[in-house]
Formats: C-alpha cells, sequence, structure tokens
C-alpha cells in the first residue's frame, strides 16, 4: 500500500505509479521515457539501419531544407556514432521521435480509414550543448563568429509542420520537448473556468523542509487553507467531495488545525511591501502590490472666476512592478518549462507544394516576435556580458466592469500576459497565466464639485471631464512605465532561470486589446472624431470604402505615426491651455488637432516608449467580438428584422424567423446552443449568441424575402459567414489570409450593394424595444432639465436607415495585417480578458464592500502564493486516479457494457413492417464480414483471409457468398449503446471530440466521398452524410478460408439512414452556400446500411430547409425505426457551425486534415456565387472621393450628414453603441 492508500498494480520506468492497469495502458502509449528505453535496446539494429538508409535520409533532408546549416548533417552523423560508442549503456538518443526517424515514402497512400494522424508538436530540435560545461578552447578564441546569426531548419513532422530559427545557435530551452497528447487535446474546460481546483495529495515523504508550508503550521492546515482561497466561492458537489477528500485523509489530524491563528496566516499570505504586516522579516517570492497618490494638473481657462492650474489628487493607484511581474513568472518552474525563449518559423511543407508555407498562429511564431527577436540579437551586447538574450513579449488587456448586478461597484483592472507562451494555455482561466497589474482609477463624483468650485458655480463642460479622465489614465500608466521598466527594455535584466541558467530578459509590448472607447483612450485621440481609426488617419466619410483599392492603399499611405510633428501639436496645444489659460476646445486648440482627431493630451506610451522607437498606434490589436459579432453583424441582424417588419403586415415574417430560430438543432456540447427564446427580441444576447445566429442564419432567411432580394440576402450572409469563420481561425497561412483578402473585398462590396438596392425598397422604422428606449432616454433627458414632458403613444416610430459610416466597419480591412503581423486574432482578443472579469468579481465577493480593491489585492497574492507552496510540495510520479474512457489516442470509444441486448430475430421480427429493416440481417453479415477479415488480417496477416472482399467504400460491404465464408453473430444479439464519442484531428493540429447521440440532434455525421480522398474531380461531393439510427457491437466469429479457431471478435458498428445530395438546379433556382441533402426513397435498396466507426471524420450540423416545408405535412410516418413522421423535404449542411467544420471545405487547406493534402487543387467552393451583381464602377469612384448619396443614416450614430459631423467629434462617451 501506497501512503495515499491506493494498491499499486504498475510502474512505468519514468517512475509514475497507477493504481488502475487501463490508466497504465494508456501512459504507455505516451510515455516518452519508457519509448527512449525502448530505443536504447535497439541501438544496434538502429546503427545497421542508419548506415543502410543514410544516403536516402540525406537526399531528402537537402530537399526539405534550403536553409539547413552544414552543422546539422554533421550533428546527425555524431549522433550516429554515439549511438555505436555506447549501444550497451544509457547514451545520447537521436531527439527526433520514432515517426521522424523512420524512412518515408513519398508515394505510399494510406487508405481513408487510417488518416485520422494524432496530434504532434513541431518537431525537436537539435539539443544545444550545455553552458555550465564551458565552450572547448577553440571556442573561446573564436567568439565573435560563434555569436553569427544564421538559419536552423528542423525537419517536418507527420502533418509536413517544421520550425525555422534565426540565432547564432539552437534554442537551450524548447518547450515543445514537453508537449503531450494531453496538451493538444482540446478539452471541454478551455470553454469553462473551473476555479475549483483539486487538492492534490501531499505525502509526508514529499514534505523537503520543516516550513515548508508556511506560513501555515502543518500540512493540515495548508489543505484546508488551499481548499478555501482557491476552491471557488460558490461551493458544489465537487467542493464538498474534494472537503471529504482531505478531511479523511489518514495523515489529516483534527489536532493540527485547533490552534491555527488563520487571521494572521491570511494577512501575512495577502501581505505586501507596503503592508506593516510585511515587517516581521519574512518575505515572499513574488511582485507585491503598490499603493502610489495620483495627482494631476487641471487647467481653468482665464474666463472662469478661479483661472489657472490647480492640483487636484485622486484616490490612490494599485499596482505591480512589471519588472517584478515578469521575475515573478520566470521564478516558477511550472510556467518556465512551457516559456518559448526564442521565436521561430512554423512552415507547411505540404505534399503539392513547391515551396514551404507560412504559417500564423502564436505570437511566439509571429513576424513581429520574430522582428523584435532579431533587433534584440543584433544590437550591441552589454559590456562584459555574453548571455542568451530573449525577448519577453507584454500583451495587455484592459476594461471597465461592474462588480455586481445592483449597485454602483466598479473595477478596472489591467491584465498582462506573456505572449511567450501557447495561446491554448493562455486563453484558458484555469491555467492561471493571467497577471493583474493594476486597477486604475475613474475620476471621482466629488471631482465635479470641485471643477464647479473653481469655474464660479456653473458646472464643468463634457470636454473638460473627457480630458480630465484622459488625464489621469495616461498619468496612472506613467506609474506603470517606471524607470526600472525602460531599463530593462533597454539594458534588460538578468535572472536565473529554472533550469539554472542565467539569460538577460528584454521587456517589449507587443498588443493592447480593448475596445474602441478605451482604444481612443490610449491612442489619445477623439472618441468618434472626423478621424475615428486608432490605426490610421482615413475620415470618418470615407470609412465606408471597406475593400476598395484606394481605401486599402490609404490604410498604409495615410498609418498613424507617433513622430515629431504629431508630439509638437500636442506641446503647442497644451501650452496654450496651461500657459495661456485658453479652453479645452478653444478655436486655436482645435486649428491644431481637429484634422487628425488629436487631444491635447501628453501619451504615456509616447513619453515612456518612444526614445526606444516604439509606436503606440501598432499595438493597438483589431477586436473580433467588439468590431463584429457585437458590431457590424449585430447592426446588419437588426436592420434585417426592421425590414422583415416593413415587409409585411403583422410582423409574420419576424414570428417565422423566430420559430425557424426556434426548430434550428443545437450542435455540439455547446457550439450551437437551442434558440430557446425569440431570436428577435435579443433579450440578454451575449457576444457567442450573435455568432450562433450568424452560423444558422441561410436556412433560417431564407424565402423570407420576394426575389431578387432573397438572393442579395443569403449572399450577404454567405460572405458574412465566411468572413467571421476566416477572421477567427485559430491557424492561418498565407494562403488562408489571402483568402481572407478576397472575402473582405467582397463583404464590402456585398454591403454597399445591399444598401444601396435592398435597403432602399424597404421604408425601414425603429422596431417597438427601439422605440420605447428612445421615448425612456428624452424621458430621463426632459426631467434632468427640469422639463415638463408627456409621454408619446407606444407605435409612434421614426424612420430608420442603415449606416455603414461607422469605425467598427472599416477595422475589418485591418485584420489581415493583424494576423500577418501579430498571429491569428483569438491569441489577442478581447475574450480572455472579459472571462478574466470572472475572477475579479469571485474575489470581489470575498470582501465586506468596503475599499473592496485593496482587499482584492490582498487575495490575489494569498491566492498567488498558495498556489506557489502547492507546486512545490507536489510531487511529478504520484498516482493519478486517471479517466481513459475518452482517451484522445482512440479514434472513437463505445462503452464495454452489454447491459442493451437486442436479439436480432427478435427485433427483426418486432419492425417487419418497416422499410428500414428489409434486408437488415444480409446487409449485416455482409458488413461484418468485410470488418471481421480487416481484422485476421491485421492479426494473422493477409494469407489468412481473402482481402477481395475488403470494403474500399465508406458504408458498401462488397456482395460475398455464403457457401465460401460466412459469419457467426454470438447468441444472436447485438448490443445497443446510447452514446459514442469520436475523437479526430482538427485543422490547426489538435485533438478534439463528438459526441453521437442518436436519439437527440447530436445524429448527424460525415465521412468520406471516397477511399482516396480526392474528390474535388469532376464536382463530386468530397463528404457523406449520414443520420445515425442506433449505436451497436456484437461478436462474431469468422468461419471459412483461413480460420484459425472458433474465438469471437468484438466490432462495433452503426446503423445508419443515408442523406443524399441535391443538384444544383433541384429545389431551389440558384445555388446555395451551403451543401443541400435530402432522404432519398425507403424502398431504394441503399437507403439505409451500416458504418464502421472508424471512418466517420466527426459529427455535422444538418439544419432543415425550412421553405420548402415537411415532407408530410399531416405528420405521419412509415417506420418508426426511422423517425420520419418528422423529415423535412431537405437539408441544409452547416459548414460554417465551427472552424474545423469550415475548414473541411477548404479543400487542401487545413494542415491537420491529412486526407486532403496528396491531392490538393483547392478552388474556393464560394466563388460561384458571391458577386451576384458587380457594383458599377462610377459608384466605387463616387465613394472614394465624396460622401454617399441618398438619406442620411440615423440608426448607428446619430446624424452623419455633411452638416453635422463637426458636432459629432465629442469625445465624452464612453461607450459605443453600433445601432443607437
Amino acid at each position: 500500500m501506497n501512503p495515499a492508500g491506493h494498491s499499486i498494480v504498475c510502474q512505468c520506468t519514468c517512475g509514475r505509479s497507477f493504481a488502475q492497469l487501463n490508466a497504465y495502458a494508456n501512459h504507455q502509449r505516451t510515455c516518452k521515457k519508457r519509448k527512449k528505453h525502448l530505443s536504447n535496446a535497439l541501438a544496434k539494429a538502429k546503427e545497421l539501419w542508419t548506415t543502410r538508409k543514410r544516403p536516402c535520409r540525406e537526399d531528402k533532408r537537402d530537399e526539405l531544407s534550403v536553409f539547413t546549416p552544414l552543422t546539422i548533417a554533421h550533428n546527425a552523423e555524431t549522433r550516429t556514432s554515439r549511438a555505436g560508442e555506447s549501444a550497451s549503456s544509457h547514451a545520447v538518443e537521436d531527439p527526433r521521435s520514432l515517426a521522424e526517424r523512420r524512412p518515408r515514402r513519398i508515394n505510399r497512400r494510406l487508405p481513408a480509414r487510417f488518416r485520422d494522424i494524432l496530434p504532434q508538436p513541431p518537431p525537436m530540435t537539435e539539443p544545444a550543448p550545455s553552458p555550465a560545461a564551458g565552450p572547448p578552447p577553440a571556442m573561446e578564441t573564436s567568439a565573435l563568429s560563434s555569436r553569427t546569426l544564421r538559419f536552423f531548419h528542423t525537419l517536418p513532422n507527420v502533418f509536413g509542420l517544421s520550425r525555422r530559427y534565426y540565432s547564432h545557435r539552437l534554442p537551450t530551452h524548447d518547450p515543445e520537448e514537453l508537449t503531450t497528447l494531453d496538451n493538444l487535446t482540446l478539452t471541454h474546460s478551455e470553454s469553462d473556468q473551473d476555479f475549483s481546483m483539486p487538492a492534490r495529495v501531499i505525502h509526508s515523504g514529499n514534505i523537503k523542509a520543516p516550513d515548508a508550508f508556511y506560513p501555515y503550521p502543518n500540512k493540515s492546515s495548508f489543505l484546508l487553507g488551499d481548499w478555501f482561497w482557491n476552491g471557488g466561492i460558490q461551493k458544489s458537489q465537487k467542493s464538498f467531495k474534494e472537503l471529504l477528500r482531505i478531511i479523511a485523509d489518514t495523515e489529516f489530524r483534527p489536532e493540527d488545525i485547533r490552534a491555527t491563528r488563520w487571521n494572521l496566516i491570511n494577512n501575512r499570505l495577502g501581505s505586501s511591501a507596503d503592508d506593516a504586516e510585511a515587517h516581521d522579516n519574512v518575505s515572499f517570492e513574488g511582485a507585491g502590490w503598490k499603493k502610489t497618490a495620483i495627482c494631476i494638473k487641471v487647467p481653468i481657462h482665464k474666463r472662469a472666476e478661479n483661472p489657472g492650474v490647480h492640483d487636484y489628487l485622486t484616490t490612490d493607484l494599485h499596482h505591480r512592478p512589471l519588472v517584478s511581474v515578469i521575475q515573478e513568472k520566470l521564478a516558477n518552474e511550472k510556467h518556465d518549462e512551457l516559456f518559448h525563449y526564442q521565436p521561430y518559423e512554423l512552415l507547411w511543407n505540404r505534399g503539392a507544394s513547391d515551396r514551404p508555407i507560412r504559417v500564423h498562429g502564436e505570437l511566439y511564431n509571429s513576424e513581429a516576435f520574430i522582428q523584435a527577436h532579431r533587433e534584440v540579437q543584433e544590437s550591441p551586447a552589454e559590456p562584459g556580458c555574453d548571455l542568451e538574450r530573449v525577448v519577453v513579449a507584454l500583451m495587455f488587456w484592459s476594461d471597465s466592469t461592474h462588480l455586481n448586478s445592483f449597485g454602483n461597484s466598479k473595477l478596472w483592472p489591467c491584465y498582462m500576459f506573456f505572449g511567450n507562451e501557447s495561446k491554448y494555455r493562455r486563453c484558458k482561466p484555469s491555467c492561471r497565466l493571467c497577471s493583474h497589474v493594476a486597477y486604475f482609477n475613474h475620476l471621482p463624483d466629488s471631482f465635479k464639485d470641485f471643477a464647479t468650485k473653481h469655474f464660479g458655480g456653473k458646472g464643468p463642460s463634457a470636454d473638460f471631464i473627457a480630458h480630465c479622465h484622459r488625464e489621469l489614465y495616461h498619468a496612472q500608466w506613467k506609474i506603470l512605465l517606471d524607470d526600472e521598466f525602460i531599463e530593462a527594455c533597454k539594458h534588460g535584466i538578468v535572472i536565473c532561470c529554472c533550469d539554472g541558467i542565467e539569460r538577460r530578459f528584454y521587456p517589449r509590448i507587443f498588443t493592447y486589446s480593448a475596445d474602441y472607447p478605451e482604444k481612443a483612450l490610449i491612442a489619445t485621440i477623439r472618441n468618434l472624431g472626423g478621424c475615428p481609426c486608432p490605426r490610421c488617419l482615413i475620415p470618418k466619410f470615407r470609412v465606408q470604402n471597406l475593400g476598395m483599392s484606394l481605401d486599402i492603399k490609404q490604410r498604409e499611405t495615410l498609418a498613424r505615426i507617433d513622430n515629431n510633428a504629431r508630439q509638437s501639436k500636442v506641446v503647442i496645444s497644451r501650452s496654450h491651455i496651461y500657459d495661456l489659460g485658453y479652453g479645452i476646445r478653444s478655436t486655436a486648440v482645435e486649428n491644431l488637432l481637429k484634422e487628425h482627431s488629436l487631444v491635447p493630451t501628453t501619451n504615456a506610451f509616447s513619453e515612456k516608449l518612444g526614445c526606444l522607437g516604439f509606436n503606440l498606434f501598432i499595438m493597438l490589436v483589431v477586436d473580433l467580438m467588439h468590431e463584429f459579432e457585437l458590431g457590424v453583424w449585430k447592426a446588419l441582424f437588426v436592420h434585417l428584422i426592421r425590414i422583415l417588419s416593413s415587409a409585411c403586415a403583422g410582423d409574420e415574417l419576424v414570428h417565422e424567423l423566430d420559430r425557424r430560430y426556434r426548430l434550428t438543432p443545437a450542435f455540439g456540447r455547446d457550439t450551437i446552443r437551442t434558440f430557446a427564446s425569440n431570436a428577435s427580441e435579443m433579450r440578454k444576447m451575449a457576444a457567442r449568441d450573435f455568432e450562433d445566429l450568424l452560423q444558422c442564419a441561410i436556412p433560417v432567411f431564407d424565402a423570407l424575402l420576394p426575389e431578387p432580394h432573397n438572393t442579395y440576402v443569403l449572399t450577404l450572409l454567405g460572405t458574412c459567414a465566411r468572413w467571421h469563420a476566416l477572421a477567427k481561425l485559430r491557424m492561418h497561412t498565407d494562403e488562408t489570409i489571402d483568402l481572407l483578402d478576397t472575402n473582405t473585398v467582397a463583404l464590402g462590396k456585398q454591403l454597399r450593394h445591399f444598401q444601396k438596392h435592398t435597403c432602399m425598397a424597404f421604408k425601414t422604422q425603429e422596431l417597438k424595444r427601439e422605440a420605447e428606449r428612445r421615448q425612456r432616454q428624452q424621458l430621463r433627458h426632459g426631467a434632468g432639465n427640469g422639463e415638463a414632458t408627456t409621454s408619446t403613444h407606444q407605435s409612434s416610430r421614426r424612420p430608420k436607415t442603415f449606416n455603414l459610416q461607422t469605425y467598427k466597419l472599416h477595422a475589418l480591412g485591418d485584420y489581415s495585417t493583424s494576423i500577418r503581423r501579430f498571429g491569428t486574432t483569438d491569441s489577442y482578443s478581447t475574450e480572455p480578458g472579459e472571462l478574466e472579469h470572472r475572477t475579479s468579481k469571485a474575489r470581489y465577493h470575498r470582501t465586506d464592500r468596503k475599499e473592496f480593491v485593496k482587499q482584492i489585492t490582498s487575495i490575489e497574492r494569498r491566492e498567488a502564493r498558495i498556489h506557489r507552496i502547492r507546486d512545490k510540495q507536489s510531487p511529478h510520479n504520484m498516482v493519478i486516479d486517471e479517466d481513459v474512457a475518452t482517451s484522445p489516442e482512440a479514434r472513437f470509444h463505445v462503452g464495454k457494457s452489454q447491459n442493451y441486448p437486442e436479439n436480432i430475430p427478435l427485433f427483426i421480427q418486432r419492425h417487419l413492417c418497416d422499410p428500414a429493416v428489409k434486408d437488415f440481417l444480409p446487409k449485416l453479415q455482409q458488413f461484418l464480414l468485410a470488418q471481421i477479415k480487416v481484422i485476421l488480417t491485421k492479426e494473422n496477416g493477409p494469407s489468412h483471409t481473402n482481402s477481395s472482399t475488403a470494403s474500399t467504400v465508406p458504408g458498401v460491404s462488397p456482395p460475398c457468398s455464403d457457401s465460401e465464408v460466412r459469419v457467426f453473430i454470438k447468441a444472436d444479439r447485438m448490443y445497443r449503446h446510447n452514446l459514442m464519442r469520436l475523437n479526430y484531428t482538427t485543422y490547426d493540429v489538435r485533438r478534439a471530440q463528438d459526441i453521437i447521440n442518436p436519439s437527440t440532434s447530436h445524429c448527424n455525421v460525415m465521412l468520406l466521398g471516397q477511399a482516396n480522398g480526392d474528390s474535388t474531380d469532376g464536382g463530386q461531393h468530397p463528404y457523406l452524410y449520414a443520420r445515425v439510427l442506433g449505436i451497436y457491437h456484437v461478436n462474431v466469429t469468422y468461419i471459412g478460408p483461413g480460420m484459425i479457431n472458433y474465438s469471437s471478435q468484438r466490432i462495433d458498428f452503426l446503423w445508419v439512414r443515408w442523406y443524399q445530395h441535391v443538384d444544383v438546379d433541384e429545389g431551389s433556382s440558384w445555388r446555395t452556400p451551403l451543401d443541400r441533402v435530402y432522404f432519398p426513397p425507403m424502398a431504394e435498396p441503399d437507403t439505409f446500411g451500416f458504418v464502421d466507426p472508424n471512418d466517420v471524420l466527426r459529427c455535422c450540423h444538418v439544419i432543415p430547409q425550412f421553405a420548402q416545408g415537411l415532407r408530410r405535412s399531416d405528420g405521419s410516418g412509415v417506420s418508426n425505426c426511422a423517425q420520419d413522421k418528422l423529415d423535412w423535404r431537405f437539408y441544409f449542411i452547416n459548414r460554417f457551425v465551427d472552424r474545423d467544420m469550415f475548414m473541411r471545405y477548404q479543400w487542401g487547406l487545413g494542415i491537420g486534415h491529412t486526407y486532403t493534402h496528396a491531392s490538393h487543387k483547392y478552388t474556393d467552393t464560394t466563388a460561384d456565387f458571391e458577386d451576384l451583381e458587380r457594383e458599377e464602377v462610377d459608384f466605387d469612384q463616387d465613394q472614394d472621393m465624396h460622401h454617399s448619396d441618398g438619406e442620411a443614416s440615423d440608426s448607428d450614430l446619430g446624424s452623419d450628414s455633411d452638416e453635422d459631423c463637426d458636432e459629432e467629434y465629442s469625445d465624452n462617451e464612453f461607450t459605443l453603441d453600433y445601432e443607437n
């Protein structure tokens, strides 16, 4: 028995022990140390193999890597010789995996069923020599040549991915070596924030020091403290079981906790350098919180009663020094091992490509990171320093949030992430990789009293309040960008890493994610001014020209630059305000700043980092959630509802839209959720809800409007869904970015076409909720001014038109540039910041609501220090009760139980009149015969069976003669299962899982249309679709030529009903962006069939074509097994349901979809319906030079006419509503 009370069954060679045999078997398939031991045992055989195959390997390596230095080949030969010298001992092993060392057969193609390859990290690098050993004497005399920068190119892995470094040597630390299949699996925890971290069992034998749990006196007290602070504030059944696990442990002693001084311990854990409790001669590792007073200078113009510049002391700023946060991160062994010290280019060597294709994903693969790394490496070294130089990529998020549903408590946190860590971990709140660095302050309410006093009783204007707010914000950033941080940016900071090697780290700020009002605040520009974009100077009246050639060119030529001209305008304007007593919006100030929408505020980033050549406007990255999902798409969806409301009296079309959304089936665990409420009302909808509306919009809007507007709308919806899918990809290549550029041009054209033709054909007006909201605002405004107001009639609605002159539409043109520079948008989206708000709100509920900011900082330190104690005491070879039922290595998982048997003869007799069971047993026997022959061939070789009967097309079994071969089904029983879990490799080389449940809408699957996977020729559909009627397994025995014994084999299978593709002109007058299918008549022989689960690619989302109606309006059906009484005439296959599904239709562009690589003949399958009607050339030219004609829109930002645009530069609005 081990200390935890488990009976250890098996122990792996790596030292880990397992209490379950299935857990041990699962671990053996991924254990690297075990594989190395096996490799050592075959050292002599490997030497002979290497000698025989070396010429082929070297020729292949020269073809794949143009930039590979000669030292790589030399090192390969050196490794071979080392293996021969120490064949009988633990010699230095070839660092490449077994798959990479295996000789490659270029022309060999596996069958389709075996092409679901397990994800792999990018290939291993050559191990660099340890610096501790010291360089040889010859190297000491050539220190200058050893710093020469050059390219290092690794061999491609099974997906064709390789890495290219630009450095003087290969990295001394490679986090990819520690990447396992579990790290590459997209589990459900990535979408859920799980604060209830299980309290690990810590045994007394693992305690290294008597004060290992300080400030807790013993282990029992620590476990209870860890459970309380890191177990979440809402106690659940899981949390309760964790508590029972702690107190039921054999080493838990109640007497240890009786005298524990909990308050003193909590004060010590939450203490900072400024606290009195910290002066007890005990120091904690990590960056504590500081409190700094902020004072701003308030300019009162010369016409006021008390003119001049007055100091105003605001509340204290709680912040953490950025350098200390960096040091704390690199001192964390758990985080440091997955911290990338060197960036690299990720290249894709596709089979049909002549040259490697650049892959964009992580920030440490991005052009910006590689350029910063190159600048640091090529800069002069510090005197007497020859340490490795590393760039630390800083990514900031900030956003104000309400802490409770009722009340005025707000928090404005600033979060910092490290771009050296993978975004797949960084964006998961449960990984706790977010660092809280500051809690910004707003102007207090008492500031208005201060300003009113100096203005002589007259309240301050909105422009004055906005100016003081900007001054306060940048004063706080000047505190964060302190001298220590600037010195670290210039000269670096030397830190001894967890591997014992000293390195010099250079912090660099790469991205700042925020919504538009805060971006305007950071960039010191006017909110919705004449040049509203924080990245370029394109005027507001031309922001609707998305995708035009002039717009694309001006984004580069008119890019904002933090140069001397801009800075001098700000300095002169501040001199007018602070020295001469001019007003904030005086004529002299406006003449200087209005042209480029500048404001008279000194930018903290420009002042502190300008000496380093830092351009603050580049770091303001795009924001898909606010700009598209809650911006452009939400505005388009609202206006489509207005069109439906005006197209038919009584809102019948709107009710039909709501009905169709409610009938749309769900998909995945939470990919598409059920639309329970009316979609047109949009009650309490978040960004993910609007995303679901877009992904299912085409079947819902189909045929609601008359032609040609129906075609225009469906084409626009398809382009929006396509653009959204491309912009949200987690892994891009140069080809997919070019595709995004093409779709951006098409989206701009179609939006302008929609505004010019479809919108002008309908007299749209406010929705009911919009009119009620406007009336409430008028009542509040009138009551605030002391005016008597009378309520208007509820039905009085104003005309409403579609507005394209918005910054959010303009921002869509910057996505491809941002992806090329910083990687994919999910890496710097505002979603991680929104999720991190849950942590802040949870900590707020632990406070007493008085001076809660100080208490939140103490709770943050308390949780972080408890985590550090736990990580130090948790062993690496502890017994883990692993759940291996859904192992990511398995292709699928069906339960082993036989609790639901079906006697096949009785099953057929019970459904004798059901057409679904016609020829059920002969079809099943043919299917089982082909399957068992494949199984026996794998086990005993091809000589034991007749391989001519093997199946070549999924779901179609070849004929066989009963006189030759037979299969016996044991006890004539098949065993039913409720669920099947299907694992698959995604386009971005991760492992994901679908769940098939025949009793729900999660019952549709897709398969390859041909066994060879080449379905791009001849107009053939690449995939087959089927509805799963049942999940079964049988135990069968093979009797025939080559049989060995009468042992039975378990065979899993799916009983399916096939869909059939609809021709282009069948059931519709135009080609839709989605594949259309229908159920063939049940009398046809191939309507029903059986499928091997290995042949299933993944689940698919099937949506009825509501416009065609039900197949039987009376609700009657002919098959109880098929449940056909609710069949629709036609169905849509939703290719936009998620990113992986979308990439399966971009044939040859999905890196993880290996079955498409060899037959890459990519054609955009949406090109035929992308532009149904091209815009006139003169219309595009007029849009470039003038304002858009027609009635001015007031649907989004108020009046947008030329006469009123001067009045829209007010920056006192800190929220941006795309609609009103």
